[in-house]
């Protein structure tokens, strides 16, 4: 996430949250006093622009876009983006966020103390003409999807920290039944989260959980109205911060586990690990590298296990007050067992590049681009070469009305195998967001995409249409 600071050096998030900036907690950054490039960059592009924007607006008019905005963030992010699932990412990604500053937060109900809890509902109501994502059958619902969030923030000491969040909610299909959920979905957010201090290393130890549905999220679906499945991610992540030197060291066991009978051959556990060393060569600019493998079981015999590893370089740079960049790339490759019924004997010799810039034109609009190349565990294949490329922006015009509009289009190519496919997929939508008062708002959303597919029967288009009210206790 992009964090602004005060003309003293004191966070914002900080700054909100005791209305002055104090000195103890300023302190607690000397672990990151460097970081102005750094901590500029975020596992995820929606995350950036949206929290830029919340911060931002938080000093000058109080909560008033939190909801709205992060409205809008749910349903570009997990309705159509699957990079935004808590699978830990093979291209540097989760090491760019480790180099992120940790802020307390500034939305609350309660403060007892040292524990900051938040809880927030939402009852969202969503058109969609062709739930099962089809060529041909198109079937017309209506979802309703009650959720409830609980977040804490735990600060123990000055330099221990205990988070949690719990993001629980379903969907009920109002014509297509047989499509509701089978049981509770948790939103990728949950978490629990523990960071304490070994001299120089911050250290965090992490449960990260979800339960999802929506077969969107990976564009190598099609013909299906449900993707149920369960991810977790446990591990341990260390940053080390050593002036104008920072280093990331982490570790991530994955599993997937799906809830129906259709999709059981993707079950899998996953060794993920991660390093990365870079340095502040001057205030506005730092380099390094990022290295990166995992080793991938599966536990039925159709898709093949496999070794993914990766080594690359990464340029970060704020190029003034308002814009931040980053640029990575370097080598990919993904070696897999044979023998699978999938009949896909192929390897990933290749690589990966992304980049991302975000840009704060004035008090008013932000928005933000990032696109990118990358190959990725296949669907009924052994890897998929992805491109992508993404567009966001969010303009407050008011202090109660709030717009943003997204874009994107996506390339996929999978590895040879007997159910492969090469696909292309666009996109883009809007959202509408008007605070009631402090606590409620309202918000109504519209998204189109559209898949283009060389196997038959398997290219469609969609339109969905939310609206949705919030409730911040």
């Amino acid at each position: 996430m992009i964090s602004f600071q005060s003309e003293d050096g004191c966070p914002l998030g900080v700054l909100l949250l005791k209305r002055r900036c104090r000195k103890e907690d300023c302190n607690r950054r000397s672990m990151s006093r460097k970081n102005t490039v750094a901590c500029g960059f975020s596992q995820s592009l929606m995350e950036n622009t949206l929290q830029m924007k919340t911060n931002y607006f938080n000093l000058k008019r109080g909560p008033v876009y939190a909801v709205a905005l992060g409205f809008f963030g749910v349903l570009a992010g997990q309705g159509l983006l699957a990079q935004e699932s808590i699978r830990p990412s093979s291209t540097g990604d989760m090491a760019a966020e480790a180099r992120r500053e940790v802020v307390l937060p500034t939305n609350y109900n309660i403060k007892a103390g040292p524990l900051l809890l938040d809880l927030t509902g939402r009852l969202e109501i969503e058109a969609n003409d062709n739930v099962g994502l089809s060529e041909t059958d198109r079937e017309f619902d209506v979802i309703v999807r009650p959720e409830i969030r609980f977040n804490s923030f735990w600060q123990i000491t000055r330099f221990n920290t205990l988070e949690l969040s719990i993001g629980l909610g379903f969907a009920k299909y109002l014509l297509n039944t047989s499509a509701d959920t089978s049981g509770v979905l948790v939103d990728p957010g949950t978490q629990i989260s523990f960071d304490f201090y070994v001299g120089n290393w911050r250290i965090n130890l992490h449960d990260r959980f979800a339960v999802l549905q929506n077969p969107i999220d990976e564009i190598g679906l099609s013909g299906v109205a449900n993707f149920d499945r369960i991810q977790n991610a446990i591990g341990v992540q260390a940053v080390g911060d050593y002036n104008d030197m920072m280093v990331v060291l982490g570790y991530d066991h994955y599993n997937f586990w799906s809830l129906s009978g259709e999709f059981e051959y993707l079950d899998r556990a996953e060794e993920q690990v991660y390093a990365s060393v870079s340095f502040d060569v001057s205030s506005a600019h730092r380099v390094g590298v990022d290295l990166h493998g995992s080793f991938v079981n599966y536990d039925q015999d159709f898709n093949n296990d496999g070794t993914t590893y990766g080594a690359g370089v990464f340029w970060e740079v704020t190029l003034s007050n308002y814009i931040k960049m980053r640029i990575a790339g370097g080598y990919q490759g993904m070696s897999f067992d044979g023998g699978g019924a999938n009949g896909d004997s192929g390897d990933y010799n290749g690589y990966y590049a992304n980049f991302m810039i975000s840009q704060r034109l004035n008090a008013y609009w932000t928005h933000a681009l990032t696109a990118g190349h990358e190959a990725r565990l296949g669907l009924s294949v052994n890897y998929d070469e992805f491109d992508y490329a993404r567009y966001n922006a969010t303009w407050a015009f008011s202090s109660k009305f709030s717009l943003g509009m997204n874009a994107f289009v996506e390339n996929s190519n999978e590895s040879t195998g007997f159910a492969s496919e090469s696909s292309f997929r666009l996109g883009g939508g809007f959202s509408f967001g008007y605070q009631i008062n402090r606590r409620t708002a309202l918000t109504f959303a519209y998204q189109y995409v559209n898949k283009d597919s060389d196997e038959e029967f398997r290219s469609y288009y969609q339109n969905r249409a939310v609206i949705g009210i919030s409730y911040d206790f």
